[in-house]
């Protein structure tokens, strides 16, 4: 369901003239300068560095729009987005496919507003349906709105054992069943890919839900090394779970987490995030991030019990830009519309669904 955003949320910017803000599109030359200034910004996120549109482009084959405002050669404002197309949904412009966060970074909203009016234009331009932007840190005016995703973030600066006592004690109770069916967690890099990728594509087949390619987890090794592992979850030297974790400065999150069903039974989730997060105190992180949930969904639940005495799950805000249509698709298994793919797709023999999969996932917004 969609709304029309009120007024832009306080902040407390200044209003300053824009009227020598140039915005153009990025090139490899401005690299270094895109990140210096989302490495400075107050706003980042990870999913605005520039290697993304790499990862991007390499595995879902869009084409990256990368925006950057400037102003006597100084960065003010910078907005990742990719262009999609598919058959079923047309042409659609988002910041950003398969990530949590997009919508620009900018000095102020007034910027902001220039960068999103610029990726408007190319929208029009390239007949799309939509243009839609992710968990915006600019929430912008007279823009439609959806704001059923919930993101859980938690603090990590009070060391290990102020983490372990925030949780629920339940999701303590299960970690130590997992520690008792002699589960164990193993970190590495892409050379467990293979490992990572059979589990994580079962899974997805089981929801109903068409697999991501396998090359999009090597182009994010690829462009971010020394920023990405995998962590197993092994029982008797088998991976039977397994998260993908990021990381960036001082944050920390997954994007990726999955299980055999036939062993939720042992709490290999539960293990696997209680080891990921004291890796992250570790190493120094300070922020660590469950990425985004539906309201009251099955995974909403699981990781509210991991929060439940430290920080409340934050509001997400994804606003849009509607061409061609009136209403959002909804692409998510509650739609009605969707039951019945999703239930053939949960009995599609494995390696058809894993065929399969990447060939749709990639069109979809």
């Amino acid at each position: 369901m969609t709304e029309r955003s009120p007024h832009p949320l306080k902040t407390d910017e200044k209003m300053s003239d824009t009227s020598n803000i140039n915005i153009k599109l990025a090139d490899q030359s401005d690299i270094e300068k895109w990140d210096n200034y989302l490495e400075k910004s107050s706003n980042k996120t990870f999913a605005h560095r520039w290697g993304w549109s790499e990862v991007l482009k390499n595995s879902f084959g869009v084409k990256p729009y990368y925006f950057i405002a400037g102003e006597n050669g100084e960065v003010r404002g910078i907005l990742p987005t990719t262009l999609m197309k598919s058959m079923l949904f047309g042409k659609f412009l988002i910041s950003l496919p398969w990530l949590d966060y997009g919508g620009p970074v900018a000095d102020n909203e007034e910027i902001a507003l220039k960068l999103v009016d610029s990726a408007d234009k190319l929208a029009r331009d390239n007949d799309c349906e939509f243009f839609e932007m992710r968990a915006v840190r600019h929430r912008l005016a007279d823009m439609t709105e959806k704001t059923d995703k919930r993101e859980f973030i938690i603090d990590l600066s009070g060391g290990e054992e102020t983490v372990w006592k925030s949780f629920d004690a339940k999701a303590r109770n299960q970690v130590r069943k997992a520690e008792k069916a002699n589960l164990t967690v193993e970190f590495g890099g892409v050379e467990m890919l293979g490992e990572f990728y059979k589990v994580f594509a079962c899974n997805m087949r089981d929801l109903g839900t068409p697999v991501w390619p396998s090359s999009l987890f090597t182009e994010i090794f690829r462009n971010f090394p020394g920023d990405a592992e995998f962590a197993l979850v092994k029982l008797d030297g088998n991976a039977i779970a397994g998260g993908l974790l990021l990381h960036y400065g001082d944050y920390s999150g997954v994007p990726s987490a999955s299980a055999y069903r036939h062993y939720l039974n042992l709490c290999p989730n539960n293990i696997l995030y209680w080891e990921i997060i004291k890796r992250c105190i570790q190493r120094g992180s300070t922020v660590f991030d469950f990425g985004r949930s539906s309201e009251n969904a099955g995974t909403y639940r699981f990781k509210k019990q991991w929060s439940k005495k430290s920080v409340e799950p934050r509001e997400q805000v994804w606003q849009y830009r509607l061409f061609k249509i009136d209403n959002l698709p909804e692409l998510n298994p509650n739609n009605p519309k969707f039951k019945l793919a999703i239930n053939i797709w949960r009995r599609l023999p494995l390696p058809i669904a894993n065929f399969l999969g990447p060939k749709i996932v990639t069109k979809l917004p």
